[in-house]
C-alpha cells in the first residue's frame, strides 16, 4: 500500500525520517521539538516613539541604502542587502525595525550562530533601552517572547506565523544556508517580509528575491584591504609564517586555519593558542583577544564572521586549502580595517598555489573598492 505524508512541523515528506508507533505517524528529523516550550504571542502597546539611541550618524551610502530597505518593508516586500564587510549592516536596518515597533510590531533578527547572537542581543539592548529585547538559542530559552527578538537560526521553530518582520544576518553562513530544515522553520515563522543581510550572498537567494540594495563601501568611506599572496614551499612553510607574524608583532592577529587538526598541530609548534567551535575554553580565549589580553589567535572559520577588533591583521594559513572557498575568503578578508580609527591592515593569504576561489575574492574585493557609492 502506498501511502503519502507530509510533517506538520518541519514539512519533511522523505520517508526514511517517518516512522509510526501505537500513536500513527511521527518524524524523526523533528521529534525533539515537540516538548519544546513554544512562543505564546504578547501584545505590545508603546508609550512613546522607539528610537535607536545612536551616538553617531549614518554615513550618506548608509542612509541612502536604510531609506531603501524601509521602502520595500512599507510595502511588504522582502529585500537582500548585499553589503561589504564593514559597511555597517546592522544599522541599515534600524529604520526598518523602528517602524514596526512603533507599530506595536514584533521583530525577530535571527543569526546562525550563537556568539553572534549574543553580540547583537548585546548591542540592541544598548541601542534600544525601552524595547523588550530577548535572546534565544541553545541553553538560553527561559525566555522566549519579546518584541524584539535576537535568535539562532535553529530557535525559529518555536514561532508559528510570529515576525511581522524577519531580519536573515548573515544568510550564506553554515550551519543555516542550505539546511532545509533551518529553512522550512524560517518561512513557517514569519508573517511579513524578510531583510537578507551578507556580504557574500549566494545566487539562489538571487533568484528567489528581485529586490536588491547594494552598499559597496565601508561605513568610514575606505577601501576594502586587498589580501596579500605569500607563497610558500613544504619545507619553508612554518618560516614563512613565522615571518609574517614577526612583520605584525605589535599588532593583534588572527591566523585562520583550514581545519582542526591544522590548528591543534600549529598551536603546539608556534606555543599560541587555538580555538575552534567545540573547543570548551573558546569564549574565553576570544574574550582576551579581544581585551588585548593575548595579541595573537589560532582559529577555524569560527570567527569568519561576526568579530570587530580595532587594528587586528589576519593571516589565513594554507588558503589554498578547498575549505577556503571564495566566501569564506571574502569574510576573513573583511576583519581587517573595520573600525574608523584603524580603518586599514594587511591580510596575507600563505599558500602554495592560486585557486580559483584566492582569484575570485581578490577580484570581487577589488571591484567593490572600483564600484560607485
Amino acid at each position: 500500500m502506498r501511502w503519502f505524508y507530509v510533517c506538520p512541523v518541519c514539512k519533511n515528506k522523505d520517508k526514511k525520517y517517518l516512522a509510526i508507533n501505537e500513536k500513527g505517524i511521527y518524524c524523526r528529523k523533528c521529534i525533539l521539538l515537540s516538548k519544546s516550550n513554544y512562543a505564546s504571542k504578547n501584545k505590545y502597546l508603546n508609550q512613546s516613539t522607539i528610537k535607536a539611541n545612536l551616538k553617531y550618524q549614518l554615513s550618506k551610502a548608509q542612509l541612502k541604502a536604510s531609506n531603501q530597505v524601509l521602502n520595500y518593508v512599507k510595502n511588504n516586500k522582502s529585500v537582500i542587502v548585499n553589503a561589504v564587510c564593514g559597511a555597517g549592516k546592522t544599522e541599515l536596518v534600524y529604520q526598518s525595525i523602528e517602524y514596526m515597533l512603533n507599530q506595536n510590531k514584533i521583530v525577530a533578527f535571527a543569526v546562525p550562530r550563537r556568539d553572534v547572537v549574543i553580540e547583537i542581543y548585546n548591542r540592541l539592548v544598548k541601542d534600544y533601552p525601552n524595547v523588550d529585547v530577548s535572546c534565544v538559542y541553545g541553553g538560553n530559552t527561559s525566555k522566549v517572547t519579546g518584541q524584539l527578538i535576537v535568535l539562532t537560526t535553529h530557535q525559529l521553530f518555536r514561532y508559528k506565523s510570529y515576525f511581522d518582520l524577519l531580519i536573515l544576518d548573515e544568510a550564506d553562513a553554515y550551519p543555516f544556508y542550505g539546511n532545509q530544515l533551518l529553512n522550512e522553520f524560517l518561512y513557517q515563522s514569519i508573517k511579513g517580509p524578510i531583510i537578507y543581510l551578507s556580504a557574500t550572498i549566494k545566487d539562489s537567494y538571487l533568484k528567489q528575491c528581485k529586490n536588491i540594495v547594494l552598499v559597496n563601501k565601508r561605513f568610514h568611506n575606505h577601501d576594502i584591504p586587498i589580501p596579500k599572496v605569500i607563497r610558500y614551499y613544504f619545507f619553508n612553510k612554518i618560516d614563512t609564517l613565522k615571518k609574517i607574524i614577526s612583520l605584525e608583532r605589535k599588532k593583534p592577529i588572527l591566523i585562520f586555519v583550514p581545519t582542526i587538526s591544522v590548528g591543534k598541530k600549529l598551536s603546539r609548534i608556534l606555543n599560541i593558542p587555538f580555538v575552534y567551535s567545540s573547543y570548551k575554553h573558546k569564549q574565553e580565549y576570544v574574550d582576551m583577544f579581544k581585551e588585548s589580553k593575548i595579541s595573537i589567535l589560532i582559529t577555524t572559520s569560527i570567527l569568519e564572521r561576526g568579530i570587530t577588533l580595532k587594528n587586528v591583521q589576519v593571516i589565513v594559513y594554507e588558503a589554498s586549502h578547498q575549505l577556503f572557498d571564495e566566501s569564506s575568503l571574502i569574510q576573513i578578508a573583511g576583519r581587517v580595517g573595520r573600525k574608523i580609527d584603524a580603518p586599514t591592515g594587511n591580510v596575507y593569504f600563505l599558500t602554495n598555489k592560486k585557486t580559483t576561489s584566492i582569484n575570485l575574492c581578490i577580484k570581487k574585493l577589488k571591484q567593490k573598492n572600483k564600484a560607485i557609492v
